[in-house]
């Protein structure tokens, strides 16, 4: 029997949407309904694709901020390489490029059996096909002590945005000789490279801007992600 990697199974599963919604409708039927809810890198890529590709469906993209925020590319934000401007993507030329329906609001109740998903303002959206594309989000208190409180003190960093901002003003701030501590999570995590390339970034303002700053990765793991590469350019820089 065949294994399917992620990517395969999504570009099936993709295909069997279109497919399905891209059926010969009867004179004078309204067009498929898609709704996705979620715009970030999943859900508006989805949504995107999906008006693009098919003339017969109407999409909505559900989405309560008025931007978003890149996660990749926010180290370089960090190590002062390029602006925090670069990372922000509004909604405007995917709503005019595309034809897609945006709502800044946030989904409250799905009805399966209605095919309807209710919002927070109270207005209700009925729909043929549902895109669910909430993202990630942090587990308040999962780490004793790190609560909301404490992210404002010491910021993870790892959603964009008012968290990026805070950490670069951190960064910005510290004397130099000063110490960076960064934890790594545990398996399994999105972007496996991810802090030991935040590690390499701040080490190349550390060494532009503050030479005798250091930096201390706390790392359960027995390895990680592409160790050697990070290891051998640690070594050489």
């Amino acid at each position: 029997m065949k294994s399917w990697t992620r990517r395969e199974f999504g570009r099936l599963t993709g295909a069997a949407l279109l497919t399905a919604l891209n059926q010969p409708k009867a004179l004078g039927q309204a067009k498929a309904r898609v709704v996705v809810i979620g715009g970030g890198i999943g859900g508006a890529t989805v949504a995107r694709y999906l008006a693009a590709s098919a003339t017969a469906i109407e999409v909505t993209l559900v989405e309560p901020r008025q931007s978003y925020a890149t996660c990749f590319f926010s180290n370089l934000y960090l190590a002062g390489l390029r602006p925090f401007e670069s990372l922000s993507h509004g909604y405007e030329a995917l709503a005019k490029q595309n034809g897609i329906i945006v709502i800044h609001e946030s989904a409250a109740a799905i009805h399966p059996a209605a095919k309807t998903v209710a919002l927070n303002n109270g207005s209700k959206l009925s729909y043929d096909r549902l895109v669910v594309a909430p993202g990630i989000a942090f587990r308040d208190r999962a780490l004793k002590g790190y609560d909301e409180a404490a992210m404002e003190i010491m910021p993870h960093a790892w959603n964009a945005g008012p968290q990026s901002k805070l950490l670069r003003r951190q960064l910005e701030s510290m004397e130099d000789g000063g110490l960076f501590v960064l934890v790594a999570p545990p398996n399994p995590f999105r972007c496996p490279p991810a802090p030991y390339e935040r590690a390499s970034l701040v080490a190349s303002y550390f060494q532009r801007r503050k030479p005798k700053a250091k930096i201390l990765i706390l790392d359960a793991k027995d390895s990680f992600n592409a160790q050697d590469l990070f290891q051998d350019a640690w070594n050489r820089h």
